[in-house]
């Protein structure tokens, strides 16, 4: 029956079961799960950014699609007191960028309409946390 004196544990240090090796292990858990947060919010912001850029160029060709069927239009007229056909090929090209004016406005519409909210995956991984915590299932 040896028995240690109080004085080995204290030149040792806490035991790793004390009060602050939990403190420390809870500590730990904490920064890496504000780390695992944050890197889930810096990848939801660069799809987010991804995202906006593709449907900010798909909107950009919609209006020069637009823009260049304008111009069709306007060369048409201009052509419409000109000779006989060649109305048919500038009206020809105008139906065309008019067609792909729709085209590249609707798949940026659907592209906006279609997109997540920005951090929305953060967000609801940090109140799944919230919950953990509070005990609510």
């Amino acid at each position: 029956m040896t028995e240690e004196p109080a004085s080995d544990h204290a030149a040792e240090g806490t035991p790793p079961g004390g009060p602050i090796g939990v403190i420390r292990g809870l500590f730990v858990s904490v920064l890496e799960a504000a780390r695992t947060r944050l890197d889930l919010a810096a990848v939801e912001a660069e799809i987010f950014l991804l995202r906006t850029i593709q449907m900010l160029l798909w909107a950009f060709a919609a209006v020069a699609c637009g823009l260049l069927a304008l111009a069709f239009v306007v060369v048409a007229v201009v052509a419409a007191l000109w000779d006989t056909h060649r109305m048919l090929g500038v009206l020809g090209g105008a139906g065309l960028f008019l067609v792909l004016m729709g085209l590249f406005g609707y798949i940026a519409s659907r592209s906006f309409r279609s997109k997540p909210h920005m951090l929305a995956g953060t967000l609801e991984q940090l109140e799944t946390d919230q919950h953990r915590v509070s005990g609510a299932p």
